[in-house]
């Protein structure tokens, strides 16, 4: 399952060993800024967790076309605000949706404001302009432009991608308001620089991270914590590697005075 994110409105699924130019098994159109994605085995559900406007759009799993949402959770009261990482815990019935927070509605001029980032904690089936069962925020929080999200179903434990913060941040699924992780993975020994992406592999019990910033996939225990090189690394560039980290780029300048491009990001 692959979302275009920002870019686009669809979500594009192919076969498990699908390898090459090979047409999608099926295409879903999605609300456009679609970010984040998880699935409820036990349902069949597919949830997309949409930038802006803010929601949460739940589809049956193997939905293509334009088949509409089964349910749709938008409005004030659900606190979402630039939404992009996903995750559900499916044993304890709750939703983890996290916020960069930048709030607006777009059809009232003078509405903006930005808020800290957050984690939002729904019912699992939460719909319509539901409020929250409890928010993560503050700066104990360490939270930084929070990516994708994973929960570890055993332990109820939620890991993050946490982009700007260069780290994984890992919370209780009982955590609530300004409280610190649980454990942090971050430092130059771990490997990572703007983590976007996490995926759990409960059989081998390790922790799967995605790095925007260095072109790498990085692997480590699932009890890891601190500054903890990882157990293995896929690059597709070469090591020191730094990502220029470009993305939707618009307008480009040359400064002559100091001999540098500038590129609004």
């Amino acid at each position: 399952y692959s979302v275009e994110s920002d870019t686009g409105d669809k979500v594009v699924v192919f076969p498990r060993g699908a390898n090459g130019d090979v047409a999608a098994a099926r295409i879903l159109k999605t609300p456009h800024r679609g970010f984040g994605l998880a699935v409820n085995e036990e349902k069949e559900e597919l949830y997309v967790a949409v930038e802006y406007p803010p929601q949460v759009a739940t589809f049956r799993k193997a939905a293509s076309g334009d088949e509409k949402p089964l349910r749709v959770l938008e409005g004030e009261s659900t606190r979402l605000s630039d939404t992009h990482g996903i995750a559900v815990d499916v044993k304890n019935k709750l939703m983890f949706v996290n916020n960069w927070g930048n709030v607006s509605d777009y059809q009232v001029a003078g509405t903006g404001r930005f808020e800290l980032p957050s984690i939002a904690i729904y019912a699992l089936d939460a719909q319509g302009d539901s409020a929250p069962l409890g928010v993560i925020q503050g700066p104990k929080t360490q939270l930084n432009w929070p990516g994708q999200m994973a929960v570890e179903p055993e332990s109820g434990d939620l890991y993050i991608a946490n982009d700007v913060g260069h780290s994984v941040l890992v919370f209780r699924g009982t955590d609530k308001g300004d409280v610190a992780p649980a454990r942090t993975i971050k430092g130059n020994k771990t490997g990572l620089r703007n983590p976007s992406g996490v995926f759990i592999d409960t059989k081998n019990r390790e922790l799967w991270v995605s790095n925007f910033g260095n072109s790498s996939a990085t692997v480590y225990p699932l009890t890891a914590n601190g500054d903890v090189a990882p157990l293995r690394t896929i690059r597709s560039a070469p090591a020191n590697k730094v990502g220029l980290n470009l993305g939707k780029t618009e307008a480009v300048a040359y400064d002559s005075k100091r001999d540098e491009i500038l590129v609004p990001n």
